[in-house]
């Protein structure tokens, strides 16, 4: 006999500890998985609060850099965190192995001739060479490659806000007109 249904027991349903017994799932039709909060699972419970859980994760970075550097220098050592950086710069170097200098050669001349000067293709803005960095209009994590018509000039700061958006997201993102004449 199940423990809340046994009389005896101090768990008979309507009791406060009863609660504690039944086990909670997503609201969400279809998912099985456990609840987290207001009645959803992790997954789903980040997704619709995703504005909230990104500051509040951003803030929490911010407040406890030092114990995040510490913990992750610790586990770099680790075997774990070293076969985790020697992965990312395997693939860091198979990505970018087509990349010619004379293709980021020609990117760059071509958009000083575009544009008049060098201009980010994510703001229309005027680039200094120094803050600039190569753009991968279709990013390389999404199927993009090296070739002249997927390269852009950006500002290093809209590379980084960009991170593994196209082209058209990043334009719906952030409302800036994109002009036709990109690629």
């Amino acid at each position: 006999m199940p423990r809340w249904n046994n009389s005896n027991c101090g768990f008979q349903k309507g009791h406060k500890g009863f609660r504690k017994y039944i086990s909670k799932f997503c609201e969400i039709e279809g998912c099985n998985n456990k609840h987290h909060a207001k009645g959803l699972c992790r997954k789903h419970y980040l997704q619709e609060n995703e504005e909230h859980t990104s500051e509040y994760f951003q803030q929490y970075r911010l407040d406890n850099k030092k114990q995040l550097n510490k913990y992750y220098k610790q586990w770099k050592k680790t075997p774990a965190g070293k076969i985790s950086r020697k992965t990312y710069l395997h693939n860091r170097r198979t990505l970018i192995k087509d990349l010619t200098k004379e293709t980021v050669q020609r990117v760059y001349e071509d958009n000083i001739k575009k544009y008049g000067t060098l201009t980010c293709c994510l703001c229309f803005e005027s680039v200094d060479f120094e803050d600039s960095s190569l753009e991968h209009l279709t990013p390389l994590t999404r199927e993009g490659t090296n070739d002249y018509d997927n390269l852009g000039i950006a500002h290093y700061i809209c590379n980084i806000k960009k991170h593994t958006k196209t082209l058209d997201e990043w334009f719906a993102k952030t409302k800036i007109k994109q002009k036709e004449t990109i690629l």
